[in-house]
Parts: structure tokens; sequence; C-alpha cells
């Protein structure tokens, strides 16, 4: 059922400037229009069972929609509300990210710092390309490998042995280092989990502090993203926290997502309001400097490329496109998506918060986060 109550905000102080009340008042009505057809949008899907979740999308900093749907834990018939958590999955790269330059900001960390110097505190039986940097882990071009380098054994069932290892930071920087890298650093974008993983580790090691401080000390707690954690051991109890759910066709029935050891890389977890906010960040300097935000989204991979990614963004305009993230319209955007057992994420942000979306479900497989993001763009944006 509809857990929460559809908000708009339709006095926007864009409107107060250089229009008459006539346009005023046609503004208004456009906007009202189209909200409402979001609305319908995310009726039918929870309707279709195609998402479970919460949705909150913003213009200039306004909520101009927020709603949550559905049920956040099955067995307890628990509905959803605006502060449950969800794991948001790769979205997190872009938080990670805005640490790392932080870091770099308070003088712990260089972009151009080798990763066999940041890890000379470890011991592994594996080796790392000596060249690479901190900058193409970031930017995905560090050749550095993904989950599909692991043993076939590690493979089976969706990757069933692997997401219930528990490593130490030591253990894990040596199963990664064991690794075949899939390219010398700086060849080629590729996508790895493991370089952000391994980046976690990183920021660990120059604050000497869990993952958990370092969120909650350097990005969560100053910019009052009240909902926002991580955690690294499963044992320990995250308040608030959604159930993951797929959806069993073969027998008609929704299915309990097992568990991920939080030990693989740091998880974070956080609700679609927090997320938003954090999206609107990224174009006002303060917690980040100018030009630390200039190096967070700007494109690194070749011009001729089919991607576009920056620094934990997939960053998009007149000038870069990019295959993956492609919402098919003419303003700049930057966007990352997040997929993990049962959880998917969403966060776009459009033309310096021209419109800012997040949203997050439970229902892993049957919410296509992509297209989700692409039919709220096309009645957003005609």
């Amino acid at each position: 059922m509809r857990t929460s109550v559809f908000i708009t905000f339709l006095i926007i102080i864009f409107l107060n400037i250089g229009c008459n009340s006539k346009e005023k008042e046609s503004i208004i009505k456009d906007l009202d229009f189209r909200v409402q057809q979001i609305d319908t949008l995310f009726q039918l899907k929870f309707k279709e069972d195609k998402f479970h979740g919460g949705v909150v999308i913003s213009k200039k900093g306004e909520i101009l929609y927020e709603n949550y749907f559905g049920i956040a834990d099955r067995s307890l018939n628990i509905p959803m509300r605006r502060n449950m958590k969800f794991d948001i999955a790769s979205v997190n790269k872009s938080m990670i990210a805005g640490l790392v330059l932080k870091a770099v900001e308070n003088k712990l960390l260089n972009l151009e710092d080798k990763l066999v110097d940041l890890l000379s505190d470890f011991k592994y039986f594996g080796q790392f390309d000596s060249e690479i940097t901190l900058h193409q882990m970031l930017c995905h071009r560090s050749g550095l490998p993904d989950y599909d380098s692991v043993s076939l054994e590690l493979k089976e069932n969706g990757f069933f042995k692997f997401k219930r290892l528990r490593f130490t930071n030591e253990e894990y920087v040596d199963f990664i280092s064991q690794l075949k890298p899939v390219s010398k650093p700086n060849q080629k974008f590729y996508y790895s989990n493991f370089a952000y993983h391994l980046i976690t580790i990183i920021l660990e090691t120059v604050y000497k502090k869990s993952f958990n401080e370092v969120l909650k000390e350097n990005l969560t707690a100053p910019l009052g993203l009240k909902h926002t954690v991580s955690e690294s051991k499963n044992e320990n109890i995250i308040p608030s926290l959604v159930k993951a759910y797929t959806y069993d066709f073969q027998h008609n029935k929704w299915q309990i997502t097992p568990y991920i050891d939080l030990s693989l890389g740091r998880r974070i977890f956080s609700t679609p309001s927090d997320l938003n906010k954090w999206a609107q960040v990224m174009s006002n300097p303060g917690w980040l400097s100018q030009s630390s935000l200039k190096l967070m989204l700007q494109n690194y991979q070749e011009k001729t490329s089919n991607v576009s990614y920056g620094y934990g963004w997939f960053v998009v305009n007149e000038e870069h496109k990019s295959k993956i993230g492609n919402l098919e319209i003419t303003q700049p955007y930057i966007i990352h998506g997040g997929s993990t057992d049962g959880y998917k994420a969403m966060l776009i942000n459009i033309n310096n918060q021209e419109f800012v979306i997040s949203f997050l479900s439970n229902v892993g497989n049957r919410t296509n986060e992509m297209k989700l993001a692409q039919e709220i763009v096309k009645i957003l944006i005609q």
C-alpha cells in the first residue's frame, strides 16, 4: 500500500523573477501536471510490483515530489517509511570519491599517489602494477579487475560463496593482489569495484579509523545526512534498515535476499532524502572546494570512448556523451546507479540542480532503475 503523503511544493523562488502573474500561473500548472504524471508513474510501478521503495525529486533545492511505496519487511508486513535505510550499492562511489578529495584537501592524500605506496603497510602475496595511481582508481582507469576475475568456484550461484567470505583488510588486499589485471594502467576505462574497495581500505589507513567513522566525521555529520551510515560487520544492527527481496518467477513468490558480507568493500546505507541532499552538494562548493568539485565532475575518458566518467559519477554534457547512464536529453547531468542483491539505487543531478532525482528500491530484480530514470526525466523535461 501507499505509505507516505504525496508532497508538492509549487512556490519556487524563480517564479518570482522575471515572470508576470499569467506566466507564473502557467508555469505552476505545467509543473503541477508533470508532478501528477510522476505520481501516476510510480503508482503504476508499485501496482505492478516493479517498485517498492522511496523517491525524492527536487528543483533548485525545493522538493517537488516525495513518496514511499510498498513493504519494507515482508515477514512482519512493515510498510515503507520516510527515514528507512537502503543499501545504496554503487551510488556509494560518489561518497567514497568525495571523501578522497576531502583527504586531498587536508593533505592526507595526493591523487598521484601510487597504490603500492599507499599499501606499503600491508603484506600481500600477489602484486599490483607499480604505476597505478589513486586518480586512475577513482576514474576506473587503473586496470584493476572486477568480480568477473574471481575463480569459477566463487562465481557459482551468483557469486554465492564469494559474497559470504569475511576478510580483514590485509586478507582482502592479498586476495585482490592475486587477481589478474585487465590491462596496464591508464589504457582504458574498466569499471572496477575492487578499485573502490581498496580505496576504502586506504581511507581507513590514512585516517587510522574505521570507514564508518571516516564517513560520519568527514561527510555525513558536516552535511547533516542524519540517516546515512556505513557498517562493516553483519552482526551489528543497522536501525530502520529495509530488507531486500527478489522475485522467484518459477514459483511465483518473493524471496528474501541472502546476506552479503559487509567486509567486502564498505557498504553505505541511506535514504532517498539524504541522497537527494548529497547530489545537491555537487552543485554547491563549500564542503568541497570549487577546484575539488571540478576534479570530481570532469570526464577522464578518451573523447572517442562511449563512456564519460569522472570520480564516482558518470558525467554527461554536450561535449562528452556516455552510453552508460544515457538519459537522452541535451541538458548536462551527472548520474550513478547501483544494483546489489535485492536493492536498486539511482541518483541524478540535472543541470546544476534544475532537477535532482533520487530513488531506492528493495525489489531488486523487479526494478529496472535505468528505464525508470529515463521515464521520470521524459516527464520532467519535454
